[in-house]
């Protein structure tokens, strides 16, 4: 491989890495070729290989198993902090901010859900919501199945991009998951769960997009008074998204 002007050898490595990846449209999860036959089609020592794996793993392009191989990352190509977000200190702020984005947002996401939801993801929303409203009746953390379920619509708006930023989103509101907590764990967001599920089964675009505005608002609401009332937000309620 002849050095191109400008670029390392690992640079150009990893670039013929990710266009070895695209021209054979693999998907995540899926395993990499051996070191040996990548060496050998790229023409480069195993420790060049090695080199430009690393910056793909740092990447999110790549992941090692060990024992195991190389393998294609299940979040490929979007890493956990892309907006920087841990490095801004003043986090009751950055929470309303994000929700302002969220707003922006997962409407109009909630919208094309309505239009575009399978019945496999319609079946497990509802899963999600069932489990949902169980860990809020025991007293649980319902963290998860909270971001998994505006995570599932985003999926299921059908949009490949909204997908990728709506994991980006999530990725970033779950550094700052503790100052999102919500006494009205029932009136709001088991409620405005359900409603916005019976939308998206409905098919009714519309009412997914009001519930999923009127969702996170009353969310940014109480984020705004607790945070213009108490130097520190402390609820006894879990996080929720």
């Amino acid at each position: 491989m002849a050095l191109v002007k400008g670029k390392t050898l690992v640079e150009q490595t990893t670039e013929k890495i990710i266009e070895y990846i695209t021209t054979n449209k693999m998907q995540p999860g899926q395993q990499l070729p051996t070191e040996a036959e990548f060496t050998t089609v790229l023409k480069v020592s195993r420790g060049t290989l090695r080199d430009a794996f690393k910056v793909l793993i740092a990447r999110n392009i790549l992941e090692a198993r060990q024992g195991s191989g190389t393998f294609i990352a299940q979040n490929m190509g979007i890493p956990d902090d892309p907006l920087g977000l841990t490095f801004i200190y003043d986090d009751k702020l950055l929470a309303v901010d994000m929700l302002d984005v969220r707003m922006m947002l997962e409407p109009s996401i909630a919208a094309l859900a309505a239009i575009h939801a399978t019945p496999e993801q319609k079946e497990k929303m509802q899963e999600l919501t069932d489990s949902l409203r169980q860990c809020i009746e025991k007293g649980d953390s319902y963290a998860e199945e909270d971001g998994d379920f505006h995570t599932l619509i985003a999926e299921a708006s059908g949009n490949r991009v909204i997908s990728n930023l709506t994991h980006i989103l999530f990725t970033s509101i779950y550094k700052n998951i503790a100052l999102t907590m919500n006494v009205q764990k029932k009136s709001n967001t088991l409620h405005y769960h359900e409603k916005i599920l019976q939308a998206i089964i409905d098919g009714d675009s519309n009412l997914a997009k009001m519930y999923m505005y009127m969702h996170l608002s009353l969310l940014k609401d109480f984020m705004v008074q607790k945070s213009s009332t108490e130097n520190d937000i402390t609820v006894e309620d879990e996080a929720t998204t």
